[in-house]
């Protein structure tokens, strides 16, 4: 059945063209044949060409009525439905198979042919002409049968690329961790076993020389930067391992636990309001992480350069996507910190995070003051199906 993934304007106009297209066959038919019949012997190809305009609201009630036409041509006196009559008979069967769910779409099918069959072996000149309607009406189903199955397929595919990417992604993670644990066992294992000898043959040397407290003081700081130097590869290591299989993972952030993240400011002096629309879904880790680091780095802007104004976090579930909105209204409640010149990657930093998880970014001053950070990120088909 024609359809392909052009502007919405151009999928409105195709079966209205098609059926104007078939409504002209007709009328040339018509003309060609030399008027031998009269003028609305010619109607039944425009009602099928009507019918073609309004087939994808109508599909199953279309390929039925395209089917009665076959009454119009016998009782007029032709000996059968045109050409173009024919084909667009079989457009109508073959577009209520392929749109219509596989029994609602059998049965429409199945319907029209013994119409244009009763029709024809009752009214025809010679009856045996109902079969070569079976035929192409029947072929018109097989068709349509077949792209519905394709687009059946399609879509599972789609669901199931969905799901080996987000598989992928936990495999990935999985290695990753995997990893962290190796480096952490070699860290602990090498250099800070290393660093510890050596700090205790220090100690050694400086108790061999009583009689040089230069000496001494070295040694001593030495000592010292190797202790600091330990307990930060430990500290490092801990990081390293606290994902390993020793122990309960960290939680990672998500935005089922936003609150938690605000009450944090709310217990510094800083409104902030949080509004939830629409029906909350399970995001993949990568989007779900990404949109409340987004939320963070943006709250901490406001703490930044509005000194903590009253702000609002939104965030709006639609379906195949997923917004988070940080707006403040720029007037400051309490003095803003200063700042020392190091930061302005903020808003580098949101749209890279926004970037890797296929989103868009919107930031800007608001008319009256005020700011706003929106991030829209997608939400797989998987999820949503």
């Amino acid at each position: 059945m024609p359809r392909w993934t052009g502007s919405p304007t151009a999928r409105r106009l195709l079966w209205p063209a098609v059926g104007g297209l078939v409504g002209a066959l007709s009328l040339a038919e018509w003309l060609l044949e030399g008027l031998e019949h009269s003028l609305p012997l010619a109607t039944p190809g425009v009602l099928v060409a009507a019918l073609l305009a309004v087939c994808p609201r109508l599909p199953a009630a279309a390929a039925v009525l395209g089917a009665l036409t076959v009454a119009v041509n016998l009782l007029g006196g032709a000996p059968g439905p045109g050409g173009a009559q024919l084909v667009g008979m079989g457009l109508l069967v073959g577009h209520a198979t392929a749109a219509l769910p596989a029994r609602r779409g059998a049965v429409a099918a199945a319907v029209a042919m013994v119409v244009a069959t009763v029709l024809g072996s009752l009214l025809a000149p010679n009856p045996w002409e109902s079969i070569f309607y079976v035929l192409v009406l029947g072929a018109a189903a097989a068709v349509g049968s077949l792209v519905a199955q394709s687009r059946r397929r399609a879509a599972e595919l789609q669901v199931l690329a969905a799901r080996l990417a987000e598989q992928q992604e936990a495999v990935a993670a999985s290695a990753a961790v995997a990893e962290r644990a190796r480096i952490a066992r070699e860290v602990h294992d090498s250099v800070a076993h290393s660093v510890s000898v050596m700090v205790l043959q220090m100690g050694g040397l400086r108790r061999l020389l009583p009689d040089h407290p230069e000496a001494q003081d070295v040694l001593r700081g030495l000592e010292r930067l190797g202790r600091e130097a330990v307990d930060e590869m430990r500290r490092v290591v801990g990081i390293l391992r606290e994902q390993d299989g020793g122990g309960a993972p960290a939680p990672q952030p998500s935005l089922s636990r936003l609150d938690a993240v605000l009450d944090e400011l709310r217990a510094g002096g800083m409104p902030v309001e949080l509004a939830v629309s629409g029906q909350p879904l399970e995001l993949p880790q990568l989007v779900d992480v990404s949109a409340v680091r987004v939320v963070q780095e943006a709250l901490s802007n406001v703490v930044r350069h509005a000194g903590a104004a009253a702000t609002c976090v939104r965030v709006d579930w639609a379906g195949d996507r997923v917004a988070v909105t940080v707006t403040d209204d720029g007037r400051a409640r309490v003095p803003a910190p200063r700042t020392d010149g190091s930061g302005g990657h903020g808003q580098l930093h949101m749209r890279e995070r926004v970037a890797v998880a296929g989103g868009t970014l919107e930031v800007g001053p608001l008319r009256g003051g005020g700011y706003r950070v929106r991030a829209t990120f997608p939400v797989p088909v998987a999820v949503t199906a």
